[in-house]
């Protein structure tokens, strides 16, 4: 290393450079992910002279390194999914030295955001907004109780001292009750005092004002902690860093890897991200989290997307290595990025509009990646030499592409193939699509060839599609299952997956009021089995009339009611079957039958699978060894 520990400084004194920005945060910073419990551990540690360990700046001089790097403010109004973006700060050869957070970036930040700014997290039992809501994620402030300590038998973290983030409602709410519980001081007050550097001065002309001021001058515990509060965040040395000088890049990426092994789960993109945005003509970051939040709050779309995925999806779209290596983010392959970047964001708006239309939403996508050989697809596939993605949401056109693809995509998330070695099959993926493109519609005969007899095999046998029948309501794999059973169901509504036989005529108080299960001990087990009547074949997907229709009315009321265009053929039943309650039994027994039939008329069968590890099913992005990444650097 190129550089030495510094003198200590005091929190004061590091709020200070962050407020003139004399401390920014590097490009390969990860975002702030503090919880507001965290925050609050953080600054009972300072007031009980924990260590809070030691930080590492890296201080940049060179005009070049501040003319050709991307560097950011700190985050002022932190709201969680809506505003954790840190402000890009403009940096040119002549912008005044300063020093880049290289370790400690969630320390500093937790401390900003207490003693100068807010913190906004969704209120309880309140659905997530599509956009910024002060409603419903109001900002709060943090507060420390100068009446009474924490209760330690009661608090997990085994706080002493009681600091809370508080909306400004829940703070009026407290001063208007007045029941001298709890005064609640806000920490954005420390920093307004005035300076003193005495003990004695402290106390008397800062503590004893402000308790006097509030009625709080008999109490001992306020005393006390009001003037500790004040020397730990105003007076104390704290602030131990260590000072990296070096101007050579690759050595502070290196470092920078080294400092932040451990600890909360650094996103590789992050530290490529410097790399590419470096590379950039404009903001790289900025890009791509415009199209993330875009998807996300859009209502057609709804997907949280990770800026590693989005990276990920460009490699593959410019038919680079996908894997996340140092080399395929250097100027060459950036430029070709940025060169098709118009077209590849849309070609992926296109994608997930498709995937909702597939029926297949925001907490039933199982796997991203899965998304990814689509999204090559519509990108390389022309037809009237115009790209596929501009017109697959066309339900005029593309009907066949749409039904092959949809057929493939439910078959990959129902074998889970995109666990466990994610970049070899994208890669074997986007070979097949590549060597197919001049074929009718999606090569699906193709890829099934491809991964046969393979840990990836998309073929079934028959243990595999009667474990699929067993798959329970709220499963994530669940809406994809009935979807390829049902590929019928119009692509403009949208579906809810509902009991056939209502769940609450399973209730154990109501099943045993039942007459002829009483006298019937083994058929009262099969209709207390959770496993019978949650599973797929009391399922269905209802569109939203049907669905109010429905209700927890009994099925054999429900069916055939006017207006309703559910029948036993759609329901793959015969017309001997009774949709009585009574007749449950077989009803499961007849519809699993039938929907097993229907599966192997929808999928790819052979004789005997060979098993399939629980790894497989993960869905991962591979994550590249941390050594390997060193060496790139270092090379």
């Amino acid at each position: 290393m190129a550089g030495q520990y510094e003198k200590a400084i005091s929190i004061k004194e590091a709020i200070d450079s962050i407020n003139n920005n004399d401390f920014l945060l590097p490009a390969i910073q990860r975002k702030f992910v503090w919880s507001s419990q965290q925050i609050c551990v953080l600054f009972d540690s300072i007031m009980r002279d924990f260590p809070i360990n030691s930080f590492m700046m890296w201080e940049v001089k060179d005009g070049e390194i501040k003319k050709n790097y991307k560097f950011y403010q700190f985050l002022k109004g932190y709201c969680k999914r809506f505003n954790e973006e840190n402000p890009e700060q403009i940096t040119n050869a002549s912008f005044k030295n300063f020093k880049a957070v290289i370790d400690g970036q969630q320390r500093l930040t937790s401390l900003y955001i207490g003693l100068c700014s807010t913190y906004a997290y969704k209120q309880p039992r309140v659905h997530w907004p599509s956009a910024q809501d002060d409603n419903k994620l109001p900002p709060r402030k943090l507060y420390l109780d100068l009446m009474t300590a924490e209760n330690r038998e009661e608090d997990e973290s085994l706080m002493k001292y009681r600091f809370k983030f508080l909306t400004e409602k829940q703070y009026q709410d407290s001063v208007s009750v007045n029941e001298k519980k709890h005064h609640w001081f806000c920490m954005h007050e420390v920093l307004n005092f005035a300076q003193e550097n005495d003990v004695d001065d402290v106390l008397f002309n800062v503590v004893m004002p402000y308790l006097d001021t509030h009625e709080l001058t008999d109490n001992t515990f306020a005393r006390k902690t009001l003037l500790k509060l004040y020397d730990a965040f105003r007076n104390k040395m704290i602030i131990h860093y260590f000072n990296e000088t070096s101007q050579q890049i690759d050595h502070v990426l290196d470092v920078f890897i080294r400092t932040n092994s451990g600890g909360t789960k650094l996103d590789f993109s992050d530290l490529l991200m410097s790399i590419a945005i470096s590379n950039w003509d404009g903001d790289f970051r900025k890009e791509i989290d415009t199209l993330v939040k875009e998807i996300h709050q859009s209502a057609e779309m709804g997907f949280y997307l990770s800026r590693d995925w989005v990276l990920k999806t460009c490699l593959m779209l410019t038919d680079a290595d996908v894997k996340f290596k140092v080399k395929n983010f250097k100027a060459e392959q950036v430029a070709n990025i940025q060169s098709q970047w118009s077209s590849i964001k849309d070609c992926i708006r296109e994608s997930f509009k498709l995937i909702r239309r597939l029926g297949i939403n925001p907490d039933s996508l199982t796997s991203k990646n899965a998304v990814i050989p689509i999204s090559y697809y519509l990108y390389k596939k022309t037809i009237n030499n115009s790209a596929l993605y501009v017109s697959i949401n066309n339900l005029a056109k593309a009907d066949e592409e749409r039904k092959t693809i949809s057929q493939w995509f439910y078959m990959a998330l129902l074998k889970g193939v995109f666990g466990g070695q994610a970049d070899t099959i994208l890669s074997g993926m986007r070979e097949v699509l590549r060597n197919n493109l001049h074929q009718s519609a999606f090569p699906l005969e193709q890829i099934i060839d491809k991964y046969k007899g393979s840990n990836k095999d998309l073929r079934f046998d028959a243990e595999y599609l009667d474990n699929l029948l067993d798959i329970q309501h709220g499963n994530g794999r669940c809406r994809a299952l009935l979807h390829l059973l049902f590929p019928e169901m119009n692509p403009t509504e949208t579906f809810h997956i509902d009991h056939l036989h209502p769940k609450d005529a399973f209730q154990k108080k109501k099943i045993k009021s039942h007459a002829f299960l009483k006298e019937d001990a083994e058929l009262m087990v099969f209709y207390a089995d959770v496993k019978k009547w949650n599973s797929i074949a009391n399922l269905h997907l209802l569109n939203d009339s049907q669905n109010m229709s429905k209700k927890a009315k009994e099925l054999v009321d429900w069916v055939g009611s006017p207006g309703i265009s559910v029948t036993k053929q759609s329901l793959l039943l015969t017309e001997d079957v009774s949709l009585a309650f009574s007749d449950f039994k077989r009803f499961y027994e007849q519809r699993r039958k039938a929907l097993i039939e229907r599966l192997r008329s929808r999928v790819y069968m052979t004789d005997m699978l060979a098993a399939q590890s629980i790894e497989d099913e993960l869905d991962e992005l591979d994550e590249l060894d941390e050594e390997v990444l060193e060496e790139e650097v270092a090379a």
